[in-house]
């Protein structure tokens, strides 16, 4: 195990700065002069290096700690985040989670009509989650009669669309546009393919 650094002491002390030259006094100066001024400033410089060398010690151990810190917040936050995507999938095997098209077609829901699709929280079936639409314009379901196209906002009317037909896409290229959430990584889902929580927390105010 390595040793960390021991804390900087109250001897650790920088040494006095030569007395500074004005740019006029210097001009009067020879040579050898010159170069007593800078082997002087050369070895200030050096002294000082040495004196701040615990400090810098110090410093580096802490960013080190610290880095240590965060590693071990990241190792916590992709463990739950796989955890989650766990239940996920364990919920939609079971049947707990229902797909968008089954949510769709249902007789009732325990939604209003008037909750916002960006509301609504969807999970890709292998475990990811989801908003509906791009990450540009969220929370919309594009639907068509395989000729035009029109927009859901609402679990209502997206259901009046389902009901009267139409299909999650648009023509020529059915499929809900989803993309991951807090993300731009977006993409055209088979219907199937996207479950929703109906329950407890699935329309947060």
């Amino acid at each position: 195990m390595d040793t960390p650094p021991k804390p900087p002491t109250g001897g650790a002390e920088l040494p006095p700065l030569p007395e500074r030259i004005e740019p006029e006094a210097l001009r009067t100066l020879e040579d050898t002069a010159l170069e007593r001024v800078l082997a002087d400033l050369a070895a200030n410089e050096q002294a000082t290096r040495r004196a701040m060398a615990p400090f810098d010690a110090r410093l580096r151990e802490l960013r080190a700690r610290a880095a240590e810190v965060a590693t071990e917040q990241r190792r916590r936050e992709r463990a739950a985040r796989h955890a989650a995507r766990v239940a996920v999938r364990a919920q939609a095997a079971s049947g707990a989670l229902p797909s968008l098209g089954d949510a769709l077609a249902a007789a009732q829901v325990p939604l209003p009509d008037d909750a916002p699709l960006r509301r609504l929280r969807a999970f890709l079936r292998t475990g990811g989650e989801v908003d509906f639409g791009y990450p540009t314009r969220p929370g919309v379901i594009t639907f068509t009669d395989g000729r035009r196209t029109t927009s859901a906002g609402t679990v209502g009317e997206a259901r009046r669309l389902w009901a009267d037909g139409w299909e999650p896409g648009a023509p020529g290229a059915t499929g809900v546009r989803v993309h991951l959430v807090g993300t731009k990584v977006e993409r055209l889902a088979p219907l199937d393919e996207v479950v929703v929580l109906l329950g407890e927390g699935a329309s947060p105010e």
